[in-house]
């Protein structure tokens, strides 16, 4: 990681930059006695020593990766449980369409077979009405 340092003491300043210089960037998370990124008497307890400074620096990074993995992985579940409602809303649509055109296709069925029944029952009277006269 890169490390920008803004310290308004002049010590704390010159002890950072020292302990951090392979890691001092400009655009580097802020460490700062103030307010910053990382805050010394905060974030980082003091007195500290170069190699306690890097130790609870690794352990700000491992933290601060976590909870972005954790930030991610949960806006990857959200993206997802929208997408699985999208698609369940889809399927009710489709569901409802095809069931709308199933009683439509059973109404027309059912009419169809009503009026056949009516028209044989009709034609078997009228049948009987002719050939039962002779």
């Amino acid at each position: 990681m890169k490390y920008k340092i803004d310290c308004k003491s002049l010590l704390l300043q010159k002890a950072l930059e020292e302990f951090l210089k392979e890691y001092i960037s400009e655009d580097g998370i802020v460490i700062s006695d103030e307010n910053g990124d990382i805050i010394i008497g905060k974030d980082i307890k003091k007195p500290f020593s170069k190699s306690q400074l890097l130790i609870q620096l690794e352990s700000l990074n491992q933290k601060h990766k976590i909870k972005e993995t954790i930030k991610e992985h949960i806006d990857l579940k959200e993206e997802k449980e929208e997408l699985e409602i999208e698609m369940d809303i889809f399927d009710d649509l489709l569901n409802k369409d095809s069931n709308n055109e199933n009683i439509e296709h059973h109404s027309f069925e059912k009419k169809l077979d009503i009026l056949i029944d009516e028209f044989s029952n009709k034609l078997k009277q009228l049948i009987k009405e002719e050939y039962g006269k002779k």
